[in-house]
Formats: C-alpha cells, sequence, structure tokens
C-alpha cells in the first residue's frame, strides 16, 4: 500500500466529506480513493469513516488521526516543492482566491504580465467572497477584503478598503431632497444592496457619537458587484461601495459620492483594507515566492 497517497487521499475525504470532490481533485475515480482509504482502515485495524449510499463522515478515531496527520502531510507536501523546484526554473501550479471586483480589476491584468515572464507557471484562480482556511483549503495565495485575519498566516496589506455611498447625478436629482443627506432620507432612497457569504451586507451610519444601523429600502440584492454597477448606471439607486471598485466612474462623472450628514459605511469602526494572505512555510516555495513578491511589488502601491 502507498501509505502517503492514502494518508492523502483520507485527509481530503475527511475535509470534504466526499469521495466524489475528493476524486475530482485528484483525476482519479472515486473507487480508487476509498480502496485506497479501505487500506489504510485495514492496516490501522480502526474505521477513520462512516460511509453511506447519501454521506460520507468521520469517526471520532477519524478525527483524531486527522489532527495528527494533517500538518506532517502539509509539511511533506511542501518539501516535495521546495526540492523538486530548487535547482530548476520556477514551474508548476499556483492556486489563488480572490475576491471577485478586486480579481477581475486589479489582479488578473497584473497575473498576465506575470505569466510572461514565467509560462511554466500555471493558475488556477478561484474569484469568490467565501472565506477561505489558508493549510485546510486547496489555496496557495489568497486576497480578502476586511479586518487583517487573527490566524497563523501572513497579512500583507495591499490597499485601504474604504467604502462610500455612491449613485448617478440622475438619481440623486430624482430624490427631491435637500443634500447632505440624513439618515432619514438614506433610508427612504432606494439602496442597492451586496450579499455576501452570509447574507446581505448591512450599511451603518455614524451619527457623529456611536455606529447605528441603517434601515434599508431594498432596490436590488446581489453577491455580483457588476450587477450592483449596472443598476447605479441606470438611475435605479445608491449601493455602498469599495472606492478603488469605481474610481473610473467617478472620474468620468457617471457616478458621484452621495453627499451625507454622517459617515456611511458596510464596516463600522475599525481599520479595513484588502490584504494578500499566505502560508509562512509556503514562501520558500520558489513559485509562491515569485507570486507573493510580484503581486506585493504591484498591488501594494494602490
Amino acid at each position: 500500500m502507498d501509505k502517503i497517497r492514502a494518508l492523502r487521499y483520507f485527509k481530503r475525504v475527511a475535509e470534504l466529506c466526499s469521495f466524489t470532490a475528493v476524486a475530482e481533485e485528484f483525476d482519479v475515480p472515486a473507487s480508487s480513493i476509498s480502496r485506497r482509504v479501505r487500506d489504510l482502515e485495514h492496516s490501522l485495524g480502526i474505521e477513520l469513516l462512516q460511509r453511506s449510499t447519501r454521506q460520507v463522515e468521520v469517526t471520532e478515531l477519524g478525527k483524531l488521526y486527522y489532527s495528527m496527520i494533517g500538518e506532517a502531510i502539509r509539511q511533506l507536501e511542501q518539501a516535495d516543492e521546495l526540492v523538486s523546484q530548487t535547482f530548476e526554473a520556477p514551474s508548476g501550479l499556483v492556486r489563488i482566491s480572490c475576491l471577485p471586483s478586486y480579481g477581475e480589476q486589479h489582479l488578473t491584468p497584473l497575473l498576465e504580465q506575470f505569466a510572461q515572464r514565467y509560462p511554466d507557471i500555471v493558475f488556477d484562480l478561484h474569484y469568490s467572497d467565501d472565506l477561505t482556511q489558508l493549510g485546510k483549503d486547496p489555496v496557495d495565495i489568497a486576497i480578502r477584503g476586511g479586518y487583517a485575519p487573527d490566524e497563523r498566516v501572513i497579512a500583507k496589506r495591499l490597499s485601504k478598503n474604504e467604502f462610500s455611498l455612491t449613485a448617478s447625478p440622475e438619481y440623486l436629482s430624482s430624490l427631491k431632497q435637500e443634500f447632505p443627506l440624513n439618515k432619514q432620507a438614506i433610508e427612504s432612497a432606494n439602496a442597492l444592496q451586496y450579499r455576501g457569504p452570509k447574507g446581505p451586507i448591512d450599511w451603518h451610519y455614524f451619527n457623529g457619537n456611536y455606529w447605528e444601523p441603517i434601515e434599508l429600502t431594498t432596490h436590488l440584492i446581489s453577491n455580483n458587484g457588476k450587477a450592483l454597477l449596472a443598476a447605479a448606471l441606470n438611475h435605479r439607486g445608491m449601493f455602498c461601495v469599495p472606492s478603488w471598485s469605481i474610481c473610473e466612474h467617478i472620474d468620468s462623472g457617471e457616478l458621484v459620492e452621495v453627499p451625507t450628514e454622517g459617515k456611511v459605511s458596510v464596516s463600522p469602526g475599525g481599520d479595513i483594507g484588502i490584504f494578500l494572505l499566505y502560508e509562512r512555510s509556503k514562501y520558500q516555495i520558489p513559485k509562491i515566492k515569485l507570486c507573493v513578491d510580484f503581486i506585493y511589488s504591484n498591488l501594494g502601491k494602490l
């Protein structure tokens, strides 16, 4: 039995609870995954997984075993990659997870430049707002907005992530309101609301002393920034967006920042930003180091 391979298969089955998903990830038949894990169970003399026609669950002993082998497997995989690239040009797969709007506007064009310099490095790009757990999810580098994560990763700030309440001049004219808008006027206007991984993102209003939630009159909800932008450009309402994502539309005059009496944001208080995340141990791998340094040297100036 190839125990290392069996351990890798078991680790991912324990994380994904699906033989099919793991089979797709490793590009092998699901029966091969199941057989390897079964051989591992026989060699240990314990049941690691409980199988049924509907789902796969990790047993209590399986959870204990998983907690003990996870770090060892990660270190082994990183050692393999590090040694294999020490004496040759950097190559191989780099898996990056990035929030969609930032990825489309800033990361994609940058990686095209990177690819011209290092054609043997292949990117697996996943643009999503879903949170990523480095070391557990199959991701080498993550770019996320919000607060610096409280976990064992390196977090380098790429840019600020300040939000502004924005609309078209035509929509603001249709409100028939006096400016700057107070909280009640904002609540009566059409809100174009972003849906994050945990649901629609609320807005907050700073009244000079403290932040308070805004009771939105929601006109559109979407997890797609382009859909909200299109609605705003078509004079359908106001949206609260990162300033970096609408610079060209502000410069052209298609959109303007809404004058308000108090500050409006989706993140009351605190210092938020766009962060480049990676594991310290993976930074030793040439392809990861090159990519991290290239992204930071270019986007860290935004």
